[in-house]
């Protein structure tokens, strides 16, 4: 528990420019482990962060019986940390690393789970859980992949770590999945009505799913991923998924990989996509 204890307390950094002093806390890192000897916990006794992420962990090894995500996870107390971070690990444009910074609560890149602790502040424990798990999954992407970052589909990318983290929620006692999937339902349909949903198989990059988010809202975006790997799941299965995943390390060309593990292209997946979400929305 030592290593844990000693990552709650957070250490200033000072530099000089110019004729200012500028203090910074330096982020708390931790690796991405299971505490060993810990015994579960009841998920809403959860208080911080080496045991939400614990608690993630045991459900995606031993609810899943998925690998355990390789990496480690970075607490940054401000913004602009945060924003500097997203640079480093993700390689994103300063730009793009700015405007992302304005809205993510936390990212993962380059096996590195980042949380923005300013956008947390007012979150109770059971939401950050989520967004951890959330994130984590993506640690669990790059890790099926043996790559440190994929491009393309990522209404999936998103989708899967929305779906396994409302699972995992569900599984810890902190949401029901029923609920969860009636609640994004109600969402979507009401993004629907206001015109504002966006067709998420265009979206292939990170930036175009950042603009897609601007333009349309999380519901039209994140919400309607949810529901999208849903259907993916229910027709093809998990497994399928996490193979799709694996196929990374073979081949970064996604829609290849995507026809080759599912056995149709997105053109025959959208049109399927279409029918059902016609029939879900209305």
């Amino acid at each position: 528990m030592g290593a844990y204890m000693r990552a709650a307390s957070l250490v200033a950094v000072c530099t000089i420019t110019g004729a200012s002093l500028l203090c910074q806390a330096a982020p708390v890192e931790f690796p991405i482990q299971l505490i060993p000897g810990a015994q579960a916990v009841y998920a809403r006794e959860i208080t911080d962060y080496p045991r939400a992420l614990d608690a993630v962990l045991r459900m995606l090894v031993e609810k899943f019986d998925l690998p355990l995500p390789r990496g480690k996870v970075e607490i940054h107390s401000t913004r602009e940390s945060y924003e500097q971070a997203l640079i480093k690990h993700l390689k994103l444009a300063p730009s793009l690393a700015k405007s992302t910074a304005q809205f993510s609560r936390a990212a993962a890149g380059s096996n590195t789970l980042l949380v923005n602790e300013q956008a947390l502040a007012g979150f109770t424990w059971p939401q950050r859980i989520e967004e951890m798990a959330h994130e984590l999954t993506h640690i669990l992407q790059l890790t099926l992949a043996n790559r440190p970052g994929i491009v393309g589909d990522q209404w999936l990318i998103e989708g899967f770590a929305e779906w396994i983290a409302f699972n995992i929620l569900d599984a810890l006692g902190l949401d029901n999945l029923a609920q969860v999937r009636a609640r994004l339902t109600d969402k979507v349909r009401d993004r629907k009505r206001d015109g504002a949903l966006p067709s998420l198989l265009r979206l292939d990059s990170f930036a175009d799913w950042v603009e897609a988010r601007r333009k349309s809202s999380f519901d039209a975006t994140y919400s309607q991923s949810f529901l999208v790997t849903d259907f993916l799941i229910q027709r093809h299965t998990l497994a399928k998924v996490v193979e799709y995943f694996r196929r990374y390390e073979q081949s970064d060309d996604y829609q290849a990989n995507f026809k080759l593990v599912f056995e149709e292209d997105l053109d025959e997946f959208g049109l399927a996509l279409g029918q059902h979400l016609e029939h879900l929305l209305n």
